[in-house]
């Protein structure tokens, strides 16, 4: 039996669609990123378990609808610190997150994070002991932000 690696599987399927070979080996590794970093808590869909981890599938675009919800998004500790060490893979994650994962919940128009942006962000990591009335005040308010 041949066995394809998932890794060259998704740059195939990326590529047949329409995108680029080097789209495709850049949205490869961010997915790989994603599902080795940040999959085994909110799930390889987006969709965690029930626990205290957010669902990130069609919910996590409202934080965009304020700026504090964007910096909060590049902040949050497992962003922030996270292993993923170079700033424009983090990007990439993150944009993968807002965007695809996203889904309907990121407003149109919304911009991309850049490799200077969660620079600027993950040097200043949320710090607070009470990560989830956090989430929740943050979201309130960025929720109050989107459009309608």
């Amino acid at each position: 039996m041949l066995r394809i690696p998932f890794p060259e599987i998704l740059a195939v399927v990326l590529t047949l669609c329409g995108t680029s070979a080097a789209q495709a080996a850049v949205q490869t590794h961010t997915v790989t990123n994603y599902l080795t970093h940040c999959g085994g808590c909110h799930g390889i869909e987006g969709i965690s378990g029930r626990t205290f981890i957010p669902v990130l599938r069609d919910q996590v675009g409202v934080f965009s609808c304020s700026t504090e919800g964007r910096a909060y998004l590049a902040r949050v500790p497992g962003i922030s610190m996270s292993l993923i060490r170079d700033d424009q893979e983090l990007a990439d994650v993150l944009n993968f997150v807002l965007f695809q994962l996203g889904g309907k919940s990121t407003p149109a128009g919304t911009p991309h994070y850049s490799a200077s942006e969660v620079h600027e962000l993950r040097a200043h990591p949320i710090s607070t002991t009470d990560l989830l009335s956090l989430r929740a005040a943050v979201l309130s308010r960025a929720q109050a932000s989107c459009p309608h």
